[in-house]
């Protein structure tokens, strides 16, 4: 798997994209840091509220972004996103400082939100411009497990900043604006070890120039139709090649996993167990490890089995692993339960990125990913609220298992319908 690092490009992109996670999740934890500052009566709404302006700019603007980065050179949107992502983690502090406005710090996280959508759709399409085909899966499987490594350091060293007592006397700083300039730099060194990388991208015919802005004015002006029939054309891609099409509908189930989790095990340790908020935050580090394994797992044996495959087993073993929630009451079987999950589900993740680099024409490859995660972001909040609602007419056992077995049921279902099913016919790249 460590194999592809030799590639000096990969690897600049690798580290790149490590220290981005970083800082993306260093993020998070500032910014639940300046809520800290208010009082606790505010605190749920502002958190809400905070959720609300993460997630709206991927439902709102998650197809187009897909749509415009299949137009631009892939590389040049990130560097620019980068640069424009580390300008927006200063002037947050700078903005609350001078005004103590929280409503304004949202508006500076919608817009850097909006930022990172175009960021992540060239990220996750930019990939196989890096490495060869075959080498595909081991790349994606080493881009995963940094990522989640640097997502666990992220939240773990963001939490130290963000506390650390000493910073007023030291510097005359709060904790949470140290987290932000720290986070600024992140996407600095981003920006420029992205600036520095190689890689070859073609011109997508009948495009307008890469990033120029009158190519940009002259999109916008002219183009809102063809920026329409674009995303049709992506539309059609998912519905005629089954192998992208298997890959979107599993993004389906792995809401439904993420939505009992979010909605019953969290609660369930933090208030039933009786295990508080630092018995979530040990359960989400052993799953995280999980990740890690999983995708070290898929890196070196990934490329012996069908990814489909691989991927409905993980699902079914995923779906044993909810039956069992209701069922543990000692901490280190949870433990248990959630590190087997977390290696069942991150070769889900890989295959689905996989997928659509193997399958998806280059000049269609953005637009996979931004509906990938606009499916992501639009059924995670339906999901929630039905499992929510489920809550109340039935028991916690029973949901949990229901919801068990119907994840392993609907994955065979669809491995049958997208793998045994009538095959569809590939359709070219859309380019005018």
């Amino acid at each position: 798997m460590w194999a592809t690092l030799r590639d000096k490009d990969f690897s600049i992109f690798t580290f790149s994209q490590t220290v981005s996670q970083f800082g993306d999740k260093l993020d998070y934890i500032a910014l639940i840091g300046l809520i800290g500052l208010f009082p606790a009566s505010r605190t749920p709404f502002l958190l809400s509220l905070l959720l609300i302006f993460v997630t709206l700019p991927g439902l709102i603007f998650g197809p187009l972004a897909g749509v415009l980065v299949d137009r631009w050179h892939k590389k040049t949107v990130m560097v620019i996103c980068d640069v424009l992502r580390m300008i927006c983690a200063i002037c947050i502090p700078v903005c609350f400082l001078v005004t103590g406005n929280i409503y304004l710090v949202y508006g500076v996280v919608f817009v850097m939100f909006l930022i990172t959508l175009f960021f992540n759709a060239a990220r996750s399409a930019i990939i196989p411009n890096l490495v060869a085909k075959d080498q595909i899966l081991k790349a994606n499987s080493v881009v995963n497990f940094v990522s989640r490594g640097a997502t666990v350091l992220g939240m773990f060293i963001g939490g130290l900043i963000v506390d650390w007592s000493m910073w007023p006397r030291l510097i005359g700083m709060e904790g949470w604006i140290v987290a932000f300039i720290v986070d600024a730099i992140t996407f600095g060194v981003s920006a420029f070890m992205l600036y520095v990388m190689k890689v070859r991208i073609s011109e997508a015919l009948g495009s307008t120039p890469h990033l120029k802005a009158r190519g940009l004015w002259l999109m916008f002006c002219k183009s809102l139709s063809r920026v329409w029939q674009d995303l049709k054309h992506a539309i059609a891609v998912i519905f005629h090649e089954h192998r992208i099409g298997y890959a979107m509908i599993s993004i389906l189930f792995l809401v439904i996993a993420a939505g009992m989790i979010y909605v019953l095990v969290i609660p369930t340790v933090q208030k039933e167990m009786a295990w508080g908020t630092s018995g979530v935050g040990k359960l989400a580090a052993i799953g995280a490890f999980g990740l890690l394994i999983g995708a070290w797992l898929v890196g070196l044996f990934g490329h012996r089995i069908d990814l489909r495959n691989l991927m409905v087993i993980c699902f079914i073993v995923f779906g044993g692993v909810l039956t069992t929630f209701p069922l543990l009451s000692n901490f280190w079987l949870f433990a248990i339960a959630t590190f087997v999950g977390g290696v069942a589900i991150s070769p889900v993740f890989i295959g689905q990125d996989t997928i659509i680099h193997q399958y998806a024409h280059e000049f269609v490859r953005g637009r996979m990913f931004s509906i990938r995660d606009w499916i992501l972001n639009g059924s995670f909040a339906l999901v929630t609220l039905i499992i929510g609602a489920l809550t109340v007419i039935t028991t916690k056992v029973v949901l949990f298992v229901a919801v068990g077995i119907l994840l392993a049921v609907l994955s065979i279902i669809s491995w049958i319908v997208f793998v045994y099913g009538k095959k569809g016919t590939s359709i070219p790249p859309h380019n005018t």
